[in-house]
């Protein structure tokens, strides 16, 4: 119990009172089994018994200083267990009857034995060293447990972390494939369409760079850069694409992923039909501290290659940023996802 007390003031003062205590204990059960016993004996008595406490628990903290080299706690905790009980009881029984009974002969000059007293004595020191041992067993497994939780919290900390930059690192790459689809197509349509898209998407792919270390970003540079992203669209589907942008004024200083709006703009134009006959809308409203990307939902099977990054991506950074979740919400004919702002710290 004292060996997890290094500081020997506070273990002198601990030593102190559980001499006091040990003193006590033993007149009250002796006063239980004597009638004529005194409760309360003289100060000699206590004087003794605390030096005797002392040299036992001082040679205790020390052996099990040696113990702990030959056999840790960690290594196996129940035969420590044994180990130190045994040897806790051996170094009690020393002192308390081989030492005590010198001090009496050379101090005392007293020889008469009751063999009863010396068997009470006897298991009271089984009893303590028994106790003192199995603290300090329940504080190893409460320290072992407590640094199980830290590691446990630490792991758990570390893995979203890592979840959360690969979930990063993929967003680049998955916004640059997807563009340079689109721009083999329009250079087929119209060279002039095709060198507009390349200008815009280089001031989208720079805001990307410029924030691509940043866990999150306003709302007001989010939209920023997706005004750039629907005028790169818009080059390709020109009238058939439709994006309403209502964002309350007071929303723009809440935080938000970056890219979150763009890619869930992008997965509403690869997802659904677009056509002279099925214009494709979709509206980006604010509502209670969320943001909504709502579209007419017109499904479209895709024949195309789909890394399945998007809304998988978004849900994934989101658990990561916030415990208030991203929902999807989906109709007969619409379709939305609503994504929680962030607060500033």
């Amino acid at each position: 119990m004292l060996s997890y007390i290094k500081n020997i003031w506070i273990r002198c003062g601990s030593i102190l009172l559980l001499g006091i205590l040990f003193r006590f204990l033993l007149d009250v059960i002796f006063s239980l089994l004597y009638r004529n016993y005194l409760l309360f004996q003289p100060f000699d008595s206590y004087f003794f018994t605390i030096i005797i406490t002392f040299l036992v628990f001082e040679s205790l903290f020390h052996l099990n200083k040696i113990i702990d080299k030959k056999a840790g706690w960690d290594k196996n905790p129940y035969r420590r267990f044994l180990i130190q009980l045994l040897s806790s009881f051996c170094v009690g029984l020393f002192f308390a009857l081989v030492i005590r009974w010198i001090a009496v002969l050379i101090f005392i000059k007293f020889t008469y034995v009751n063999l009863f007293d010396e068997i009470v004595i006897v298991v009271f020191v089984l009893l303590i060293t028994t106790a003192t041992t199995v603290v300090d067993l329940i504080l190893f497994l409460l320290e072992k447990w407590r640094f199980s939780l830290a590691e446990l919290e630490r792991f758990k900390k570390e893995n979203a972390e890592f979840r959360f930059e690969f979930l990063r690192a993929q967003v680049n790459p998955h916004f640059l494939f997807n563009s340079l689809n689109t721009l083999s197509s329009l250079v087929y349509q119209s060279k002039e369409k095709a060198a507009s898209f390349i200008r815009e998407l280089s001031d989208v792919y720079r805001y990307i760079l410029e924030n691509r270390d940043i866990e999150l970003i306003t709302l007001e540079k989010e939209l920023e850069m997706l005004q750039s992203y629907v005028n790169l669209v818009h080059l390709r589907f020109e009238q058939n694409l439709s994006v309403t942008i209502d964002i309350d004024k007071n929303a723009g200083g809440f935080l938000i992923a970056p890219l979150t709006l763009q890619m869930l703009v992008e997965n509403a134009i690869k997802h659904n039909v677009i056509s002279k006959k099925k214009p494709l809308n979709i509206r980006i409203f604010t509502d209670d501290n969320y943001i909504f990307v709502n579209n007419n939902l017109q499904k479209k099977e895709l024949k195309k290659y789909s890394s399945k990054l998007g809304l998988k991506n978004i849900k994934n950074r989101y658990g990561y940023l916030t415990d208030r979740k991203l929902e999807v919400i989906e109709e007969a004919n619409e379709y939305s996802v609503k994504v929680p702002l962030i607060q500033k710290a």
